[in-house]
């Protein structure tokens, strides 16, 4: 009796925020009572149950098998299953001061072979055939202006490289003198937003994009420089075809999934791994890991949470909301019990014949990780983590909300 009440007790008032465990309806209450109905009856059978009852006639007691015992526990407990108890976490990434470059920033960007030889045959190809008349924007230029001269060389008449970061233009300056290209490259310090240009361009060259793509606000820049710098394309060259012929890359991604960090209960032990932007107040800073980091366990593959199109910008949303379910299998149980959070990472689609991988592939670009909770939690597999996010580009930082209900 005892055992079949501590089953169906309340589990005391809920907190008003923060993690909130619960069954998600009255379904998984009636799936407790059934299991406790199942328990009493299995108490009352071994000390001798009733079997039928007839008017007039005392009951025929007789003592079931313990086979017999366990199938109704089974299948009461069976019924209940369905209705699995959750527990919802919420978290925030809002970052600030991600954009305060070091030179070893811009070199490794550099230096990033995968990224930097895709975008330069890009450009190669765009401006294959101009005739050498093309004019270019390169939007956040950086120390080296590397977009801006890998165009140049391929042939663009003029091009102009825009960077906001004052240190960061007067290097880029002095790389372009250097390279002997002043000629053709205009290094024009300001916010690109902000920013006129004397003549409008027939190509966007821009790398703006996190560990998590839309992090440092390629969505409005892009957005803006469509309308304010591009020309308008020949008459038959319209639509996808012909606004990605002006746009190099042609969309970023950002790719999520559920993980469990080994180091997760040593993390005041990982400093180095923690973010270096400053988080949102009451927020749990997030991890930063090395593209091909073997710390992370995925419990599910990956879904699309950002998929932006350069090449078809429109008016766009000021926030986006997606909902997502990752089934978690029994073999990675014993990872499942070890929940961290959800990984994201870029994914750039360069042109329609160069895609950057960054996923388990060497990269500047890095995972991000969302952390649910200061602790590991310990969710059941095989089961359902649910994930509701909400991306608001109008923020800036651009703000991404993460909740999720995790079966425990």
């Amino acid at each position: 009796w005892q055992l079949a009440v501590r089953h169906v007790r309340p589990m005391g008032n809920m907190p008003s925020s923060g993690p909130r465990r619960h069954s998600g309806s009255s379904t998984a209450r009636a799936g407790r009572l059934a299991t406790a109905a199942a328990l009493v009856a299995a108490v009352a059978a071994c000390s001798g149950g009733i079997a039928s009852v007839s008017p007039g006639q005392p009951p025929a007691l007789r003592r079931p098998t313990v086979a017999a015992l366990l199938s109704s526990v089974a299948a009461a407990q069976g019924s209940s299953a369905s209705a699995q108890e959750t527990l919802t976490l919420k978290q925030v990434i809002a970052e600030q001061l991600l954009d305060d470059w070091k030179i070893r920033d811009y070199e490794a960007m550099r230096d990033d072979k995968a990224r930097t030889s895709k975008f330069e045959a890009a450009i190669k190809r765009r401006l294959a055939n101009t005739d050498g008349q093309a004019t270019v924007v390169d939007i956040g230029t950086g120390a080296f202006a590397l977009l801006a001269i890998m165009a140049a060389r391929a042939g663009a008449k003029k091009v102009y490289a825009i960077e906001r970061n004052v240190a960061a233009a007067e290097r880029a300056k002095e790389v372009v003198e250097r390279a002997g290209l002043q000629d053709k490259i205009e290094v024009i310090q300001g916010d690109a937003m902000q920013v006129e240009l004397p003549e409008r361009v027939d190509l966007i060259v821009s790398e703006l994009i996190g560990s998590i793509s839309t992090q440092e606000g390629v969505e409005p820049i892009i957005r803006d420089a469509s309308r304010r710098f591009l020309k308008e394309m020949p008459s038959g060259t319209s639509g996808d075809t012909g606004a990605c012929a002006q746009m190099i890359p042609a969309r970023c991604q950002t790719l999520i999934a559920p993980v469990s960090y080994k180091d997760h209960s040593w993390l005041w032990l990982k400093r180095k791994v923690q973010s270096r932007g400053k988080s949102e107040e009451g927020a749990i800073r997030p991890l930063r890991l090395e593209s091909e980091t073997k710390d992370l366990v995925f419990l599910a593959p990956p879904q699309l949470l950002e998929d932006f199109n350069y090449c078809k910008t429109g008016d766009g949303n000021s926030a986006e909301e997606r909902s997502f379910s990752f089934d978690i299998a029994g073999d990675v149980s014993a990872d499942a019990a070890k929940f961290s959070g959800f990984a994201m990472w870029s994914r750039v689609v360069v042109d329609d014949q160069d895609v950057v991988e960054v996923g388990g592939q060497k990269s500047h670009w890095a995972y991000v990780v969302a952390l649910m909770a200061p602790e590991p939690v310990a969710a059941v597999a095989p089961g359902t983590i649910r994930l509701r996010t909400v991306t608001d580009y109008s923020r800036d930082p651009v703000r991404y909300t993460f909740e999720t209900d995790i079966p425990v």
